[in-house]
């Protein structure tokens, strides 16, 4: 990998994503860092489950809990600026000791796939969009999340989609977060107040896939401290409040060749037919994906229409209603928008599950159907993809070309995961249970 930095910080964070995308490693003394540092690390943090249990395919995959190494990709080292004192972050690829990259990485699954991409010549340029929401510190997890007030201490009541004013109420938490992203070399472009209360969309400039990806690993963690500094919390539940919008997770994707020209470039404002092909991969293969794109059990709520969550797999030119929309600009900034993700997604798995499906539609020629010009959600669409966790991890098990590309041990090994966190909430009896079956029954 890249050289080690001179100078280096007193406190490095060595950081890597689990399956959940949430940020796993340990803290290093920056004057015992050396070059080719690779501390250990046990491999089995990589089959954490979101309550903290192991999956079960550690008795196959990892029976005598052995190690994994980490390698410090320093050309992801940033500043960690949130905290008092010096400290640093950078990103690491995990390995078995005998150097190789672990099959159940994340961060390993997309560098693969984009050396599928690389292999054709074909080189992914990305831009995600994150939506998450601000909440009043949670004492009581049994309660429901209250939006946070900002600084005039008024809960929001609808109307502020798209208002400054409305962003301005939180304006200390953005001044923190855009210092702290700037200070970290996280490119965030924009920002916007959503349709829910206190619910923002950030805006990640475009660039190289693996390096975005990365970006948008570390601004969700940097957005979780920034709020907690300003006495709030920051969550990137896909439905965290039952009557607002869900929050979701965009990713817009244009492809490069090896001299830089933008190969899904519209011709008269129409999609070429290799951006057909890619966009035909989505439609076909990412219901059979499903469980990377919508990994918990609460990502599923999101999907209600009119509430800006796409419930359909179709495409169209400028058209928000459809899961995949072409957005309105210049034929050579050609590209096309995947909406269906909600914000609880691995940025890793998330990226690399939609480059997978649109790579195996250009390899299979597959055709969209027609572009829709009308409102989408009033189509009357049969259900275009699994409504809930278990079904969807159903489909991923049997999608043979998706295991091929990703790899079977990663899949087995998501899987069960999921599958443990699907019986552990199952074991509990939740607050509705309670309230509408204890007297009724």
């Amino acid at each position: 990998m890249s050289a080690l930095p001179d100078p280096i910080s007193a406190h490095v964070e060595l950081l890597f994503s689990d399956m959940n995308g949430v940020p796993r490693g340990k803290v290093i003394d920056g004057a015992t860092l050396k070059p080719g540092y690779r501390p250990h690390m046990g491999l089995s943090v990589l089959f954490q489950t979101i309550t903290g249990e192991y999956a079960d395919i550690l008795d196959r995959l990892n029976p005598k809990d052995e190690d994994m190494l980490l390698e410090p990709d320093w050309s992801t080292y940033r500043a960690t600026p949130w905290k008092e004192d010096d400290h640093s972050q950078v990103i690491c690829r995990s390995l078995s000791k005998n150097g190789q990259p672990t099959t159940v990485d994340s961060r390993n699954i997309l560098i693969e796939v984009l050396n599928q991409y690389a292999q054709v010549g074909w080189f992914p340029i990305v831009a995600p969009e994150v939506e998450f929401y601000l909440v009043q510190p949670v004492q009581d997890p049994r309660n429901a999340l209250v939006p946070a007030t900002g600084q005039d201490g008024r809960l929001e009541s609808g109307g502020e989609s798209f208002s400054i004013d409305a962003l301005d109420k939180f304006e200390d938490f953005f001044a923190t977060l855009r210092q702290s992203c700037a200070k970290a070399n996280i490119q965030l472009e924009g920002l916007i107040h959503e349709m829910g209360p206190g619910q923002i969309e950030l805006n990640v400039g475009h660039g190289d896939a693996l390096d975005k990806a990365d970006q948008l690993f570390l601004l969700k963690r940097a957005v979780k401290a920034c709020a907690l500094k300003c006495g709030m919390t920051a969550t990137f539940m896909a439905k965290p409040i039952e009557a607002a919008a869900g929050s979701g997770l965009h990713i817009h994707t244009s492809m490069n060749d090896a001299e830089g020209n933008n190969v899904f470039a519209l011709q008269d404002g129409q999609a070429t037919a290799m951006l057909k092909h890619y966009i035909a991969g989505l439609q076909y293969y990412l219901p059979r994906a499903f469980a990377l794109f919508s990994p918990t059990i609460n990502s599923y709520k999101r999907f209600v229409p009119d509430l800006s969550a796409p419930v359909n797999l179709e495409w169209g030119y400028d058209n928000r209603t459809t899961g995949f929309r072409i957005p309105y600009d210049t034929d050579e900034n050609g590209r096309v928008e995947n909406r269906i993700a909600g914000a609880d997604a691995n940025p890793y798995l998330f990226t690399a599950a939609t480059l997978a499906c649109g790579l195996l539609g250009v390899r299979e020629k597959l055709e969209p159907r027609e572009a829709v010009e009308s409102n989408a959600y009033y189509l009357n669409l049969p259900a275009a993809f699994p409504r809930d966790l278990g079904a969807a991890l159903v489909e991923l098990q049997n999608c043979q070309p998706i295991i091929d590309l990703i790899g079977k041990d990663f899949i087995d090994s998501f899987v069960s995961i999921k599958q443990m966190e699907i019986d552990h909430f199952q074991a509990e009896i939740s607050l509705w249970e309670q309230r509408y079956l204890c007297e009724s029954l």
